[in-house]
Order: C-alpha cells, then sequence, then structure tokens
C-alpha cells in the first residue's frame, strides 16, 4: 500500500523479479481492507507516510480487519526506521523495512522469523501444555543462535527446564534467569531489563537480544496488583522502543484466568504460536488500554 503510483510499480515488478507474486496494490486504507480481506495475501506492505492517512493506523486497520488468521505487516518509508521507533514499536507489524532496502528477501527475513528490524518488538506466547511452550519457544531462540544474538529466558523453574531439555546442547548457549526474582515488580523488572540491555549491547557485542519470560502474577490476583502489571505489558513496547530486543511473554491457560489471557492479546502487538508471530488482531495502543484499565478501576467497588 502507498499512495504513489511509481512507487506501487517500481516495487511490484522488483519484489515479483526476486520470486514473490504481488496479489494487489492500494493507495488508500479503505481499498487496503477491501483487498486484504479479498484476497488474504500472506504480507501487506504499508507505506507509514500518506497522504491524509498514517500507515501505522492502516496496520492497526488491517490486524482487526482480520476474519481469521491475520496478514503479516510490514511497514515502510523512505525515512529510517530510527525516526519512526516509538511508533513502529506499537504498532501491529512484523517490523519495518526502509524502502531503499526493501526486497522480495528482506520480506522473507521478516515471515521466516530471522530478522525482527532494529528497535523493541513485544509478543506474547499464549500455551496450554509444555509441548506448546516449546513448539513457540524453541524456532524463536534457535533462529536469534544462528543469527549470533543474545538469547535470555526469564522463567519459573518448570519452564526453564522444558526448554533447556529441548534445546539440548543449544542450552549451553542461552542464559537462564528465575522469573521469581527477577519480577518481585513492575518497576523491578524494568529497570532489570534496563541494565541488562544495556550491558548486553553496549558492553557485550550483542546485535540483539532475545528474551523469553513470564510475569509472576500476584497470587492474590487482587485488581491493583494485576493492574500494575497490565500497564507494564501495556508499557514495555514503548519504553524499549528504540532498543533491540525482542520480547516473547509467555502465558500459561492452565493458571492464568481468562481475563489476564484477554489483556495479553490486547497489550502485545504480536502474538506468537507453534505456527510463528502474527500480529493481534486484538492489539490495542496502550494509551487506550491505560485508560480502559483506569474506568475500571474507577467502576470497582470499594470496600
Amino acid at each position: 500500500m502507498d499512495d504513489s503510483p511509481h512507487f506501487l510499480e517500481a516495487a511490484s515488478k522488483l519484489i515479483e523479479g526476486q520470486g514473490l507474486a504481488v496479489v494487489g496494490v492500494a493507495s488508500t486504507s479503505a481499498e487496503a481492507v477491501a483487498r486484504v480481506r479479498e484476497l488474504k495475501p500472506d504480507v501487506a506492505i504499508v507505506d507509514v507516510g500518506l497522504r491524509g492517512e498514517s500507515g501505522f493506523d492502516v496496520a492497526l486497520e488491517l490486524a482487526g480487519a482480520s476474519n481469521g488468521t491475520t496478514t503479516n505487516t510490514v511497514l515502510t518509508s523512505t525515512r529510517s526506521e530510527s525516526d519512526f521507533a516509538e511508533l513502529v514499536a506499537v504498532t501491529p507489524s512484523l517490523g519495518f523495512i526502509s524502502k531503499n532496502e526493501l526486497s522480495a528477501d528482506a520480506i522473507r527475513d521478516f515471515v521466516g522469523d530471522r530478522t525482527h528490524g532494529r528497535g523493541c518488538r513485544h509478543e506474547a506466547l499464549v500455551y496450554s501444555s509444555t509441548d506448546e511452550l516449546a513448539a513457540g519457544a524453541l524456532p524463536f531462540m534457535r533462529h536469534g543462535l544462528a543469527r549470533g544474538e543474545h538469547v535470555l529466558v526469564v522463567l519459573r523453574e518448570a519452564g526453564r527446564i522444558v526448554l533447556q531439555e529441548a534445546l539440548g546442547e543449544d542450552a549451553s548457549r542461552v542464559e537462564f534467569a528465575d522469573a521469581n526474582e527477577w519480577y518481585r515488580s513492575p518497576e523491578h523488572a524494568l529497570v532489570g531489563y534496563t541494565r541488562y540491555l544495556d550491558d548486553q549491547l553496549e558492553h557485550g557485542g550483542a546485535l540483539r537480544v532475545r528474551v523469553v519470560a513470564e510475569i509472576v502474577w500476584p497470587r492474590s490476583l487482587a485488581t491493583v496488583d494485576v493492574a500494575a502489571w497490565k500497564r507494564y505489558e501495556a508499557g514495555i513496547s514503548a519504553a524499549l522502543a528504540e532498543v533491540p530486543v525482542s520480547f516473547v511473554c509467555a502465558y500459561d491457560t492452565r493458571e492464568l484466568p481468562a481475563e489476564i489471557i484477554t489483556d495479553a492479546q490486547r497489550t502485545h502487538p504480536i502474538l506468537r504460536s507453534g505456527d510463528g508471530a502474527r500480529p493481534s488482531a486484538h492489539y490495542v495502543l496502550p494509551t487506550a488500554f491505560i485508560r480502559d484499565l483506569e474506568r475500571a478501576a474507577e467502576s470497582t467497588p470499594h470496600p
């Protein structure tokens, strides 16, 4: 999707010449939504700088317009990703490619989970068995290892053991940490990640850090405590927008209530499963999500 006919023609020829089929083009959000619903493409390339419209809003609309499996959206622009880091981080898309780097291989790398762009990517992995946890997390971790990226696992003991055993010899190349210690509070977790990422990226030489983690939710599930962790999940994408880090946040349906699982799909731009990563059709921008939390708190009776 682009408002320049010349770019649409040139990009289509380039991508098709490199082995991918272009099934349709669009120049407005209405056209894009209609084409996606009709053609169900694997990938939609969306220019963020449209006349009179925002490509970020279009990506959000495309995710929400899905009646089934969402279309993988990749954002593009003549400008660099750093110019849009905070918006890219809170958009349900696989990432950003500058127009001068656009190619079939770049698209394949996003869809194949080999690259996540240059900034923060925040995903949720909802699972109901150890097999589903491993099936969702292992490809994410192994792609990172293959690219020379640093991989960190922050889970409770049971989850750590599952992934260590599933990784086999590769487990020695992964750093493991205890979620109970890391997730003592939202503030402690954010400070911990900020320091850790700074150490790995600035001093450890890592190009990107991939993290598989789980929040240790309060046992009482008191509204105020749960809301604090939900605000953390809603805000971390923007807080670390320019940092090359990819989070996969694990949510176990066997122990977490339905409303926490539902809100995981609203606070994470990307959802992951054994089939790979897809934009979340239920994602809500952080400001809107936090307003909803505040309204819910105001309407809750106090003893």
